[in-house]
C-alpha cells in the first residue's frame, strides 16, 4: 500500500453510474439489448410514421415492410426484456414490475381523462401522445422504486 497522503485525503470521485448502478454484468448485458432493439423500435416507428404520414410510402410491399418493422422491433423488445426479468434478482424485479404498474396505470387513467378534456374542448391527443405518457410514468416509476429500495 504505497498510497500518498493526497491519495488518502481525497474521497474517491465516481460516477453516478458507478455509485448508484448495483447490476450484475449479466443484468447490464441484457439490459443494454433492450435498448437498443427499442432505439430499433424508436427509429422504425417513427421513419414508418414519418413516410406514411408524409405521402412518401403509401402503398406496396415497401409500405408493408415498412409498416412490419415496427412490429418486429416491438416483438423483439418485449423478449429482451422478458429475458432480462428471467435473469434478474428479486429486487430489480420488483423495481421493474412497480415501474410498468405506473406506466400502465398512469397511461390509462391520463388517456382516459384526457378523452373527456378533449369533449369539452381540449385539442385531439393522437397515438403518438400515449406513447409518450407512458414512457414518462414508466421512468418516473422506475425512479421512484429505485429511490425506495436504495
Amino acid at each position: 500500500m504505497n498510497q500518498t497522503s493526497n491519495e488518502l485525503s481525497e474521497p474517491r470521485k465516481e460516477s453516478f453510474w458507478a455509485r448508484c448502478d448495483d447490476r450484475t454484468p449479466r443484468d447490464r448485458r441484457n439490459l443494454r439489448w433492450v435498448m437498443w432493439i427499442f432505439f430499433g423500435w424508436a427509429v422504425a416507428f417513427t421513419t414508418a410514421s414519418q413516410l406514411t404520414k408524409r405521402g412518401v410510402v403509401t402503398e406496396g410491399p415497401l409500405a408493408w415492410l415498412l409498416a412490419a418493422l415496427p412490429f418486429l422491433f416491438g416483438a423483439g423488445v418485449m423478449l429482451a426484456y422478458a429475458r432480462y426479468l428471467r435473469e434478474t434478482d428479486e429486487l430489480q424485479r420488483l423495481i421493474q414490475l412497480q415501474a410498468l404498474a405506473l406506466g400502465w396505470g398512469g397511461t390509462f387513467f391520463v388517456i382516459g381523462g384526457y378523452e373527456v378534456l378533449e369533449r369539452l374542448g381540449a385539442p385531439v391527443g393522437e397515438f403518438d401522445d400515449a406513447t409518450m405518457v407512458m414512457a414518462v410514468f414508466y421512468v418516473l416509476g422506475t425512479v421512484l422504486a429505485w429511490r425506495r429500495y436504495r
